[in-house]
Order: structure tokens, then sequence, then C-alpha cells
């Protein structure tokens, strides 16, 4: 028994040494490795004992400033070749600027780079059979697919074409200013442009399907959108807190606009509905309070004022319906309104949106029309504003 139990314990040491740990204190050239004995090989970890990477150590004491990953190490009389990082390898490098990596560097375990936040470049060697980096992104090869994205990247990026997918979070909370979606891409993972504060300009590619959750959410800056005729569905809160854009185009194709996926986009004052819409879910619209026309080209009910279909006219003075053709246009009954006794009568103003303004240019009346003449009573005499979308009139009596 005693000899089984001595057999089971060389062989745990055995096989516990011939594996990499997650941490290492061997320390060479100011990199910390773990090194396999067995193939002669080694691993980039952070420093420290097992588990002690965020507790420990502080910013400074991590990997600062430029780290050039050698292709081979010399440690004890043995050269070891340099094939990766192990989970957490960087991890608290906030102080990290840069990275260079050779090309005998082909393996990456997980959360190697969690809170590098000062990292802006990764320089990768030409002829790395797993990884390159294009535009200050680092891509995989085979599958062709992004990988990461440095942390304090910045400026216009353009993506690579060839990529099918904008992995989740891909640029959370990065300082890009442009990017371009090449026309390979069909899918933008939940959160990938999410809190990119300081984007202005987008651009999509023309076979991107699906945008999904938060994909831009809390975009800030960006102005304006053209969603690709290949887009069929928008998901929850794709663009939601994105205060600047002004200009939105949904082209043919799309299907449905998810729950408040334009919602608190307070700039957007004009949206034409495309003819292939079927559904705009709870909210999508919600307090996007400069949205006052609303070019309805698809199948949906839209009525000024009202809170279906999205809010998409909850805030609408000017409705237009483009599936009417120029007969029944013709046909629409002219808004008008008068001053009679006390009242103000207001004449066709069907579901639209009503306004009354005092002298002073307070709201003193606000309701939606239900039906071609309605009368509102005035507590007193004076000058008042009567607003109803594009129409104005003032009155006096």
């Amino acid at each position: 028994m005693k000899n089984l139990i001595r057999k089971i314990f060389l062989f745990s040491i055995f096989t516990f040494s011939a594996h990499y740990m997650r941490a290492s204190d061997t320390a060479v050239d100011g990199i910390y490795y773990n090194f396999n004995q067995a193939n002669l090989t080694a691993k980039v970890t952070y420093k420290g004992a097992e588990d002690d990477w965020m507790s420990d150590y502080t910013g400074e004491e991590q990997y600062v400033g430029i780290l050039y990953v050698p292709e081979t190490v010399t440690y004890e009389g043995d050269t070891y070749t340099v094939i990766g990082f192990d989970d957490n390898a960087l991890i608290g490098s906030k102080l990290l600027d840069m990275l260079v990596i050779p090309a005998t560097v082909t393996e990456f375990g997980t959360g190697v780079f969690t809170a590098c936040n000062s990292l802006q470049a990764i320089y990768i060697a030409d002829d790395n059979p797993v990884f390159f980096m294009y535009d200050g992104v680092m891509y995989r090869r085979d599958p062709l697919e992004l990988f990461f994205v440095p942390r304090a990247v910045s400026g216009s990026i353009e993506l690579y074409n060839g990529i099918i997918t904008i992995p989740s979070s891909a640029f959370q909370y990065r300082n890009i200013t442009e990017i371009i979606i090449p026309e390979s891409v069909k899918t933008i993972k939940d959160g990938a442009f999410n809190n990119c504060q300081y984007l202005r300009n987008l651009t999509i590619g023309e076979n991107v399907t699906t945008i999904e959750r938060d994909a831009f959410s809390q975009c800030f800056y960006l102005q304006s959108v053209e969603i690709p005729a290949s887009v069929e569905s928008i998901g929850p809160s794709a663009f939601s807190g994105c205060e600047s854009i002004s200009s939105l185009t949904l082209n043919n194709a799309l299907k449905t606009i998810s729950s408040y996926a334009f919602s608190y986009c307070y700039s957007l004052s004009e949206i034409t509905l495309p003819k292939t819409l079927l559904s705009i879910e709870e909210k999508a619209f919600y307090y996007c309070y400069s949205l006052g026309t609303v070019i309805n080209g698809s199948s949906l009910d839209v009525q000024a004022g009202a809170t279906t279909h999205g809010y998409v006219a909850y805030y609408a003075t000017n409705i237009i319906d483009k599936t009417l053709n120029l007969e029944q246009v013709k046909e629409k009954k002219v808004i008008d309104a008068f001053g009679s006794n006390g009242r103000i009568v207001v004449l066709n103003a069907e579901m639209q949106k009503i306004e009354i303004y005092n002298i002073l240019g307070e709201c003193i009346y606000s309701e939606v029309g239900s039906s071609s003449r309605i009368e509102i009573p005035l507590a007193r005499k004076g000058i008042y504003v009567l607003k109803i979308g594009s129409f104005s009139k003032k009155l006096l009596f």
C-alpha cells in the first residue's frame, strides 16, 4: 500500500511539473515565465504565486511601458522557445503601452489582457502563423476572425475584409472616432461598440444582416447612421443613448426594430419607415422627443401622439404616409381652426397632436385629436397660438 501511494505521489509531481503554472517568480530580463522542461517551451505569465495577481501587486509592479517578448529565453543553461501567454498573463498591467510578439507565440490563455487599460498597440511578426495585425486590431488567421482590440486604441479603424462577425464587446469603451465595417461582415454581436463615446463616423458594410443588443449603445457623438438594405433586424437597445444622431436611414429588408433600439436618441428629428418593416417593439423610440417627422412607407398604422409601434410617432407633429397615392392625398382634408365664443374650434386634425400656447409661451393644452371637429374651451380671452404639426395659427378673441 505504501509503495502504491509513493508511486501515485511521484506520478503527480512529474505530471504537475510537466505542465504550466498560472504564475511565477521566475523572471528573465524582466519577463516572468513558466518553463516546460519536457519540451523546452515557455509561456509568459504574471508575477508572483498562484492567484495573487490582483491583490498583491500594483500596476507599477506588473509589466510597464514596452514589452518585447523574445523567440527564445535561456534559463539555468537550457534554451526555451517562447510559445504563448498563460491565463491572465498580463492582467493588471495598467501601465503597459506596447506589446511586441514574435512568430513563435501562437497561444493565448484567457484574460491575458484584463485591465491593460493603457495598451495602445500590439506588433506581431509578419511570419507568425496564427496571428496578425491590421490597422491596429489583432486577428486570428484560421479561422479568420477578430481576436483582440487594444484597450487604448484610438482614431479611425478599418476592419479587415474577410471577417464574418464582430465579436461581443470587441470595441467596448475604446476611444475610436471612426469605424469602417467591411462587406464581409454579416453579424455585429451584442455590445460590440458599446460606449465608444467618441465614435462620430460609422460605415456599415452592405452584407450585415443582424445588429444585436447594445451593439452601438451609448455612442454619444455618433451623428448619422445608414442601415444597409441587407439588415433584417435591429436588436434591443442597439443604438440607445446615441444622443447626437440626427439622421437615420432605414433601408428595405428591415423587418424588426426591437425594444429600446433607438431610445434616448434626443437629436433624431426625422425617420422613414421602409415598406418591409413588420414590427416596432416596445419603446423602440422612447424619449426621442425631437422626432417630429415620420415618413411611413410600411403597413403599420402610425398615428401621431400614439405610444403604439414603439413610440415612433409619440412626439411627431408631421406624419407622411407614403402608401397613399396622389388622388388619396388630394382627398385629405385641410387642417383649420378659429375662435368662437370662448372656444377654439379645430377642424380635420384627427389623430394629430394639438398644442395651444398662451402669450407667455406656456403650453396650456396638449392632446391628440379624436374627431374631425374639436371644441376646446378657454378660461379667458386673449392671444393664443395653435400648433398641429407644421400647421400653426395665431388666434385672438
